[in-house]
């Protein structure tokens, strides 16, 4: 290869993955790269360049019918030229071409070549990526069993080569097998192997795909037992995926799961009733407009079938049933023959069962169920089921065996005793006759005490290490599920960057009383408004954390309405909707209860255009420092859930804000902690104590704060050191600075 041939081809190739990694304001440079070296592929003379060039535009372009081309000639030129690993590279190429033509076989006799030659040459790590692709080939033929091996055959190699990236990766496509195949419980246990891989490497676009899938599975399950944990579930693992797709530039996943979260809402909204029904459909539009949006902007209307569905749903759901039957008819005379959409036209009989239901034409509707019934069952793999189902053969079988050697050890044993018996026989014949019997009766009366006693001891240790066993699975299995649990509570709240960006500078003290908490803070931001809650939950640990799954959900609901109703968030009204949506979902008032079960709550909403804030309180209160001194705004004496039947509405403070100004919000974790006052007794640290901090702090750096506030804690619950103090309650506080 010629100097010059080697510098234009270094330049082009390093500007080609220089304009893949930029954004969106990049993409002409990347197509100018593309066009350059398509050029230079039709000009180049030199074998080995050619070779290059041809193998980085079949790597990079993403037209089906170019990459088909230039693949071609870099495996004809490959053969001629002696290279393997180009070669195997083109066959892997031409493989994705007529998956992507969903010519499933053909592009499996591509992939079969590419895997013959990785193995023939030692390259693993292409040899993990053949078998892969052959696993997404073989589960869109609905050969789930064969898929389920081959990804197993790509696990294994990755693991060999310590990939953490992509052995995450395998345990997600793994996991969507069993999705596909109504395997859920295994589905979850492999994306939990994911995102504990994923989350070590810090990795938030895979973070984002395993909640996804988690949630899918969720969802899938939803649909067969109808239990709305299930939904819930789901919807807050699709909630995270959306909040970890928002750092990333991945707009196709994010399109995907817009609309899974469109469905999610839809769905959890059938299993209520109005208002919250009609906030809930609310949420599913704003997540269809979004999704909607990106998959118009990125060309993939014309595949997206999710959106004609749903949006013939919300015409049912609104009683427009004309133009529901418009949307159903034209998508059913669309793809009547073709088998590439089996998921799809399932989807479609289940809505035009929903849209008969709805006129009243239940033998329509009875009708349309069962052929989406009938083409499940068409669908369905048993040997993919036989498979699953070896191990319980096994033990089975297992199982058989060891009855038969107990048999077996019984046969011997009566053996025994049958000589025993003879040789006694034999003995006891002349004159000791009955000294021998007496002495044999007593001897063989006190074995027979001694065996009872042992079999009684050895099944009662056999008891009780069968106990100790399953309290110690028991025990991991409660400490696994707390754990995962944190992660998920933690993963739900936003993290210190978040708040910054909102924020600026901020002092955030989240410490747990236990594992999870009951206490946690939200923010988020609606327009100019930036939006700030602390809420305390009743209770801690594992009853606290459900409440705080709650609490961040319904918040989370309340927003999204305001955003699609394009609405002006009001703090007051956002309590009022929290304490109505609390007393709903703990049936509260249908049980005639004075239940505690509940939150308290302090939410602020800045502008900082106008330098105002609003502040609403369920007995929590609000604290400025300002220029040294405290001002303190307090709450309603009311929590956020049934406390009389004539609840009033909040009150809503609107405040005039200074620059300089730090802000403070705190559940009453930091004030009831237990320890010593000077004159050694047992005592709370008390409000007093804590705003006197704030106020000697507040001009200090928030690290500083932190520290400061921590170590006056501890000097607190310690200062008696033969009985110290630990941690009484969850603690949360949250500041910042105008």
């Amino acid at each position: 290869m010629t100097t010059w041939i080697r510098i234009i081809l270094l330049t082009i190739v390093l500007g080609l993955t220089s304009a893949t990694a930029m954004a969106q304001d990049s993409e002409d440079a990347f197509s100018r790269q593309l066009d350059s070296l398509l050029t230079l592929a039709n000009t180049l003379d030199d074998e080995d360049s050619l070779l290059t060039v041809l193998h980085t535009i079949s790597m990079t372009h993403n037209n089906v019918d170019s990459v088909e081309k230039y693949s071609k000639r870099e495996l004809e030129l490959a053969k001629k030229s002696g290279a393997p690993q180009m070669a195997a590279s083109a066959y892997m190429a031409l493989g994705w071409c007529y998956y992507n033509r969903y010519n499933y076989d053909t592009a499996n006799t591509f992939y079969f070549k590419a895997i013959d030659i990785c193995d023939s040459i030692g390259d693993k790590k292409s040899l993990a990526k053949c078998y892969h692709n052959l696993a997404n080939s073989m589960a869109m033929m609905s050969h789930y069993n064969e898929s389920d091996d081959y990804d197993r055959l790509a696990l294994k190699l990755f693991v060999e080569l310590n990939d953490s990236a992509y052995i995450s990766y395998i345990y997600r496509s793994l996991g969507q097998t069993c999705i596909d195949f109504y395997r859920f419980k295994m589905a979850k246990e492999h994306l939990l192997k994911a995102l504990e891989i994923d989350i070590k490497q810090d990795n938030k676009a895979g973070m984002a795909d395993d909640y996804m899938h988690i949630g899918t599975a969720e969802l899938r399950e939803f649909c067969d037992k109808q239990t709305d944990s299930l939904i819930i579930m789901a919807k807050n693992h699709t909630v995270l995926a959306y909040s970890l797709l928002n750092s990333t530039n991945n707009e196709l996943v994010l399109m995907i799961v817009c609309q899974n979260l469109m469905d999610i809402y839809f769905k959890y909204a059938l299993t209520k009733e109005y208002p919250e029904r009609q906030t809930l459909i609310d949420s599913s539009k704003y997540f269809f407009q979004q999704g909607f949006a990106l998959a118009e902007k990125n060309g993939y209307l014309d595949d997206s079938h999710d959106f004609k569905m749903m949006k013939a749903r919300y015409c049912i759901e609104e009683k427009d049933y004309n133009h529901a039957y418009r949307i159903l008819n034209r998508a059913d005379k669309e793809f009547q023959d073709d088998s590439a959409y089996i998921d799809f036209r399932i989807e479609l009989y289940d809505v035009f069962a929903e849209y008969y239901s709805a006129i009243g034409q239940y033998k329509k509707a009875f009708e349309y169920q069962s052929k989406a019934k009938n083409l499940k069952k068409e669908n369905f793999n048993i040997g993919y089921t036989l498979q699953a189902g070896q191990s319980n053969v096994q033990d089975e079988f297992d199982r058989m065996r060891q009855d038969q050697e107990i048999k077996s050890e019984q046969l011997k044993i009566m053996s025994k005793e049958q000589k025993f018996r003879q040789t006694i026989t034999n003995i006891s014949s002349g004159a000791a006759l009955v000294i021998l019997t007496i002495f044999i009766t007593m001897s063989y009366n006190g074995m027979k005490r001694k065996r009872r006693l042992g079999g009684m001891l050895e099944r009662h240790n056999k008891y009780i290490k069968k106990q100790r066993d399953e309290l110690s699975a028991t025990n991991n299995q409660i400490k696994a599920s707390i754990s995962y649990a944190q992660r998920i509570q933690y993963s739900m709240m936003p993290d210190k960057s978040e708040i910054t960006n909102l924020f600026g500078d901020t002092l955030v003290m989240w410490q747990p009383l236990n594992t999870v908490s009951g206490d946690f803070y939200w923010a988020t931001k609606i327009g100019n408004k930036k939006l700030l809650a602390v809420v305390d939950c009743t209770g801690h640990g594992v009853p606290g954390a459900l409440m705080s799954m709650l609490g961040m959900s319904t918040l989370s609901d309340i927003v999204n309405s305001l955003r699609f109703r394009n609405a002006e968030p009001v703090a007051s009204e956002i309590l009022d909707h929290m304490r109505s949506r609390v007393i709903e979902s703990l049936h509260q008032a249908e049980r005639n209860t004075m239940a505690l079960d509940g939150m308290d709550m302090a939410l602020c909403i800045l502008d900082e255009e106008k330098m105002t804030m609003q502040f609403a309180g369920a007995f929590r209160p609000l604290v400025i420092i300002r220029n040294g001194k405290t001002i303190l705004h307090k709450g309603d004496k009311m929590p956020v859930s049934l406390l009389s039947i004539d609840d009033k509405p909040f009150h809503n403070n609107v405040i005039e804000m200074q620059h300089g100004d730090t802000v403070y919000l705190f559940s009453d974790g930091i004030q009831d902690q237990l320890g010593y006052n000077d004159k050694g007794k047992v005592g709370k640290f008390s409000t007093r104590r804590f705003l006197n901090i704030l106020e000697r702090t507040s001009k200090k750096s928030f690290d500083e704060q932190y520290r400061i506030i921590e170590d006056a804690l501890e000097d607190w619950r310690s200062s008696q050191i033969e009985k110290p103090f630990t941690q009484t309650d969850d603690i949360i506080l949250v500041g910042f600075r105008i």
